[in-house]
């Protein structure tokens, strides 16, 4: 989610790095409030800047492994040990459906269950950091829904998804991933064989491809993964291929060369020390591919790219 044109700045340190926003449009609002957040980090350490600041993340659900497809927004996390209340649904409670959480990170645990329940039929009752304490939330919450973070250090996602089959195999339940940034979301998978479906959403559309299941009393799997398949193969019948086609036609020879370049998993400034050009002409040539390809990001402009 964005606030308007509100500056943003990615900080590194230690090998670690992470994007905040900065609450403001005001460039010396913008970077006073970038030093200090930097100054924490570097005196406090990420963990206690976590919590005095908001951090910006990308959420992406996967409703499909083969081929992977997910739907993905951008959420700001709420700093402290309170929690803001975003703008989303007014569904009373008792027509929701009940969330399940798996998310190791406290800060973004406690953002996420906030922003889960502004899903429009949904509510977020339960999170919990790992599996373990999961298996008991489970029997005793109840949940309609499971969601597992793909990155939990304790967790084998195989081990447990076969258990929860054995035990509960109606339950949807399915992996989700915190990112940097959108081209994170591609850069971090791999032996993908069978393609990929990637759509940003606002974060109140997140659960999007599920939304028809809601109308039955009882929210199963077998409900659930017909609607998912058909929400995104109506993404592909209502595409007009030749719209797309007109798109990477349109792409000057330097700017397919440069989008060749990033299918290969060329940095920016590889790009540009590769054509001996300044990095800001790389980035200036990306902003002309975004535009006619009708897309926001590296990720969906080399997804375009692949399927030529």
């Amino acid at each position: 989610m964005t606030r308007g044109n509100e500056f943003s700045v990615r900080i590194e340190h230690g090998g670690i790095d992470h994007y905040f926003p900065l609450g403001t449009d005001d460039v010396e609002r913008a970077a006073a409030q970038a030093l200090a957040i930097y100054r924490s980090i570097v005196t406090q350490g990420w963990e206690a800047a976590f919590e005095q600041f908001s951090r910006e993340i990308t959420v992406a659900v996967f409703w499909s492994t083969s081929p992977v497809a997910c739907t993905y927004t951008t959420l700001f996390t709420f700093a402290g040990g309170t929690q803001s209340n975003p703008p989303g649904t007014n569904d009373p409670a008792r027509q929701r459906k009940n969330i399940l959480l798996i998310e190791p990170d406290p800060q973004v645990r406690r953002s996420l269950v906030a922003w889960l329940s502004r899903q429009p039929g949904f509510n977020c009752n339960a999170a919990c950091q790992g599996v373990e304490e999961a298996q008991n939330l489970i029997h005793r919450e109840q949940p309609d829904l499971l969601l597992v973070n793909r990155a939990s250090p304790d967790l084998s996602v195989v081990e447990f998804f076969e258990w929860l089959k054995r035990r509960l195999p109606d339950l949807p339940a399915f992996l989700y991933g915190i990112y940097q940034d959108s081209d994170h979301i591609f850069i971090t998978l791999s032996g993908v064989t069978a393609g990929y479906i990637f759509r940003r959403r606002k974060p109140t559309e997140l659960f999007e491809p599920i939304q028809g299941a809601l109308r039955q009393r009882v929210l199963s799997a077998k409900e659930v993964l017909p609607r998912i398949r058909d929400y995104f193969q109506n993404l592909f019948a209502s595409t007009q291929r030749g719209d797309e086609s007109a798109g990477l036609a349109s792409l000057t020879a330097r700017e397919q060369e440069i989008l060749s370049y990033v299918s290969k998993g060329f940095l920016d400034k590889q790009i540009a020390g590769a054509l001996a050009i300044s990095i800001w002409t790389v980035h200036n040539h990306l902003k002309h591919i975004y535009e006619k390809l009708n897309v926001h990001s590296r990720t969906e402009a080399l997804i375009k790219y692949l399927q030529k």
